[in-house]
């Protein structure tokens, strides 16, 4: 019966300071990435938990230092890995499995994956 009341009490807290942690993490994330929206090549940027959707009206010719860096950056602003996908400004609706031009993912302070060129 202890190890129930325990359990309860512990889940209880994780409910009530979780989404405060989250909500946090998600400014930060927006508060860090901020600088995307000065840069002439993207007409919007979207977030979506560690999620980053950059749409960009034409393709960069830096792309893979604009969405490594989002990523690297990112990774720092939030508490988890953060996975930055560059994405034709013509689909803001876009989901997995539409074209996007490439993606990048930060991890552990660094960038793991950038299949930009």
């Amino acid at each position: 019966m202890k190890n129930l009341i325990i359990t309860i009490a512990l889940a209880m807290i994780i409910l009530v300071v979780a989404p405060q942690s989250f909500a946090k993490d998600q400014q930060a994330l927006k508060n860090r990435l901020a600088y995307l929206n000065d840069i002439s090549e993207v007409s919007w940027v979207r977030y979506d938990r560690n999620n980053v959707y950059v749409g960009f009206n034409k393709k960069p010719r830096d792309l893979a230092s604009i969405v490594g860096g989002a990523a690297f950056f990112g990774n720092q602003a939030y508490s988890f890995g953060v996975h930055v996908w560059a994405i034709p400004a013509n689909n803001p609706n876009w989901k997995v499995g539409d074209p996007y031009y490439c993606e990048a993912t930060g991890r552990g302070g660094r960038v793991k994956d950038n299949d930009c060129r």
